[in-house]
Order: structure tokens, then C-alpha cells, then sequence
């Protein structure tokens, strides 16, 4: 009796387990605005191109979206940076001219924020809620945000005085 319980024990957990393997292995597909203005590609984007090209491995990737040049501004070279600022800039004003100026933010439930915040894109300027992270962000990202923030507040600030 006892080796019939055991027996269905380990069956029952078998089944528990390899049901949670196909659920761990589903992919998860993000289509919200914010993760398509986060990944959108500006092919015509031409700010630090001079400081990129001295990089010969820098030349196989275009840097054309905000998560690319918020990347890139990991690097340690000041010129390297400063290539991804204009870039940073570029793209948010953009953004903005196309009706979608972004706020990135990061925090504790930033991407649940994110997702309240975007579910009336009517509101407050258009803003589009982009959240880069959740508790811990790596300084660069940081650094990102704050360009790409100012650069909008001011474009809004400059349309507001109109």
C-alpha cells in the first residue's frame, strides 16, 4: 500500500513539474507602446557617427533605438558617450514630433506603473511611460533617462510657451 502512495506521490509531482517546465519556457511578448518606442529603430539618425566610426567594433551595430544608445552609453570612452547623448537627443525629439514624447523612470513596480500610466495616453502631454528597470538599474541607464527626460521637458516646456 505504502509503494502505491509513494508511486502516486512521484507521478502526481512529475506531472506538477513538467506542467511548470512548459509554462517556464513560454516567451513573452511585450507589444506595449512602451516597449515598441523603447526598441523603434531611427534608421536616419546620424548624431556621433564621426565618433562611432573610429570604433571598428562599434560599426556592426546601428545604434538607432533608445535601449541601443542607452547601452552605449555604457562605455567608458567620454567621446563614446558623448556619441550617445546626441543620439539620446535625437531620438526624443523625434519621439516628440511624432505625438509620442517618452518619460523613462525606473523603480520598485515601475513596470506596473508603466502600464497604469500608458493606459490613457491622452493625458499629460502624451507621455509615453517607458520603465528601464525595477529596483536596481545600472548608472548608465540612469545617465540615459535623465537626457532623454530633459530633452523632452524641454521640448514640451517649448511647446507650452507657444
Amino acid at each position: 500500500m505504502t509503494k502505491i502512495i509513494i508511486f502516486s506521490i512521484l507521478l502526481i509531482s512529475t506531472f506538477q513539474i513538467r506542467s511548470q517546465e512548459v509554462s517556464d519556457t513560454e516567451e513573452f511578448v511585450d507589444n506595449s507602446i512602451s516597449a515598441q518606442l523603447q526598441t523603434k529603430c531611427f534608421e536616419n539618425l546620424n548624431q556621433g557617427n564621426e565618433i562611432l566610426e573610429k570604433y571598428p567594433a562599434l560599426k556592426s551595430v546601428r545604434f538607432c533605438s533608445l535601449l541601443e544608445c542607452m547601452f552605449l552609453m555604457a562605455y567608458k570612452e567620454e567621446d563614446i558617450q558623448i556619441a550617445a547623448e546626441k543620439r539620446l537627443i535625437g531620438i526624443a525629439t523625434q519621439l516628440y514630433r511624432e505625438g509620442n514624447p517618452v518619460y523613462l523612470f525606473s523603480g520598485m513596480d515601475s513596470y506596473r506603473t508603466q502600464q497604469e500610466e500608458n493606459l490613457d495616453l491622452t493625458d499629460d502631454n502624451h507621455l509615453v511611460y517607458i520603465s528601464y528597470g525595477d529596483c536596481v538599474s545600472p548608472n548608465f541607464f540612469h545617465k540615459s533617462a535623465e537626457i532623454v527626460n530633459k530633452q523632452t521637458r524641454l521640448l514640451i516646456n517649448q511647446n507650452a510657451a507657444k
